[in-house]
């Protein structure tokens, strides 16, 4: 389902990073799969771990609320590290394309999952398959405690 998210909002982002960085177009272009990537992972952790609400609070952020979030900044950081990396920008020019890349993406994001209306949670459980997550979780904990009794 990210791959939809990312089809829809790359354009965006792309701009995004040209436009506030300096990158050019194909270095631009270049940070999108690594940005991807990194969302996938830190998305899918998050929800393993049960914080649907801390995503929920950092797709439902503007501003600097979006800034201060917890989650927004674990990501943020998670990007900066891939970007450093994987494309050898320098450290503080990774960390304005994280910014601004994960910025870009999380507000995108929030407008592809509900338009101009609060986020909810049927909302992720449905474009980001989140529900997959949640059985797969509970069939592990089941699993746990059918291994106790057994």
């Amino acid at each position: 389902m990210l791959d939809q998210l990312f089809n829809s909002i790359g354009g965006s982002v792309i701009g995004s990073l040209t436009e506030k960085t300096g990158l050019n177009l194909d270095q631009a272009k270049s940070v999108l799969p690594i940005a991807q990537d990194t969302m996938k992972t830190g998305l899918m952790d998050e929800a393993k771990a049960g914080n649907i609400g801390g995503i929920l609070s950092m797709f439902n952020s503007k501003g600097d609320s979006l800034q201060s979030n917890d989650l927004f900044g674990k990501l943020k950081g998670m990007l900066m590290q891939n970007i450093l990396s994987k494309l050898g920008l320098p450290e503080s020019m990774s960390a304005i394309v994280a910014g601004t890349g994960m910025t870009s993406i999380v507000e995108n994001a929030s407008q592809f999952l509900s338009g101009d209306e609060e986020v909810k949670k049927s909302d992720l459980m449905s474009k980001f398959d989140m529900g997959s997550i949640a059985g797969d979780m509970l069939k592990d904990k089941l699993g746990g405690i059918g291994k106790m009794f057994g």
